[in-house]
């Protein structure tokens, strides 16, 4: 069981223990084989109560309605593989030293980061050296870790060549600021693409800000009279869209978003996020398999194109 234990990198085992064996094993020529890994996932993936001791955590720093979609996905999944998944509220976490110890008392192997409110590095959240990590997003800046995310890029080009496809010829893309960044800056990659192609005329982008949306929401508009606008989510029609625009404008103006929530009735991009929630748990188990542990020197990212909805018909066209 020792054995078994350094050779998946558990943090049961002392690091010196762990190093100590895993040096033996190279010197005996060991390889694990995935014949009887295979095996080891079915068995966790059984009915029943889960067979592993090794459990993930999944941290969380607030919970708007795509996050909950994720948690709901990642849980479905790690149970099907047989793992504990507990949630942390990192609110609620102290210290560094504090979270760590958590976690390893908790048993946790394996930890998934999901997006965070308010961006930062988080370098210094726990010692990462001692659990295979997968972040949901881009939030957590300049922290290299795997990562499950939305096809941003692919989404965006995929909008407005239907857009193109139906007619429309005068394009502009309405997003945050926040937006922006967590998109990681494809959503603009993907609109200035659009300056190559003869039949489409771009605008500036709108920036939507809280303050002064009121203003300039419909003078965006009046000024570069779109025929159609993509924005970044469906909760910007509700909010910044619907309570400071003309009926007039809105009733000769069509609306798709990258977004797409089934309650706010606007047609657009379903990030599938249950999805993304199942993706990084496979990618943070299949890293627990590989008895890889820490900051990796080479992130990987895994992109998972969303699916195109029209809600209650095409465009909400009022």
């Amino acid at each position: 069981m020792t054995v078994s234990y350094a050779l998946r990198g558990s943090p049961q085992i002392s690091q010196p223990q762990r190093e100590r064996i895993r040096k033996l094993a190279a010197e005996l020529g060991y390889h694990p084989d995935p014949l009887l890994t295979h095996l080891m996932t079915h068995l966790r993936g059984g009915r029943g109560s889960p067979k592993t001791s090794e459990n993930l955590a999944l941290l969380t720093m607030y919970e708007p309605p795509f996050v909950s979609r994720l948690i709901h996905g990642a849980r479905a999944r790690a149970a099907q593989l047989g793992y504990t998944l507990d949630r942390i509220n990192l609110s609620q976490i102290p210290s560094k030293a504090v979270l760590t110890r958590t976690l390893l008392a908790r048993g946790v192997a394996g930890i998934i980061l999901t997006p965070a409110k308010c961006p930062d590095t988080y370098r210094e959240l726990l010692d990462w050296t001692l659990f295979a990590t997968t972040a949901v997003g881009y939030s957590f800046t300049e922290l290299p870790v795997n990562r499950v995310v939305t096809h941003h890029f692919d989404n965006a080009h995929r909008v407005f060549a239907l857009l193109r496809e139906r007619g429309f010829s005068r394009i502009g893309l309405a997003m945050t600021p926040d937006m922006e960044f967590r998109a990681n800056h494809s959503y603009s990659g993907a609109y200035c693409r659009l300056d190559a192609i003869d039949s489409v005329k771009t605008v500036p982008i709108l920036m939507i800000e809280e303050q002064t949306r009121q203003q300039s929401v419909p003078r965006w508009l009046a000024r570069h009279r779109p025929d159609a606008v993509v924005l970044a989510n469906s909760n910007h029609f509700r909010e910044s869209i619907l309570p400071h625009t003309p009926i007039s404008t809105l009733r000769k103006t069509a609306f798709a978003c990258l977004d797409q929530q089934p309650t706010d009735g606007i047609a657009g991009i379903d990030q599938l996020f249950e999805t993304i929630g199942t993706k990084a748990v496979d990618d943070v188990v299949n890293q627990i398999l590989r008895n890889e542990r820490g900051l990796p020197t080479n992130p990987i990212v895994t992109m998972l194109e969303g699916k195109w909805c029209e809600a209650a018909g095409l465009y909400p066209r009022l």
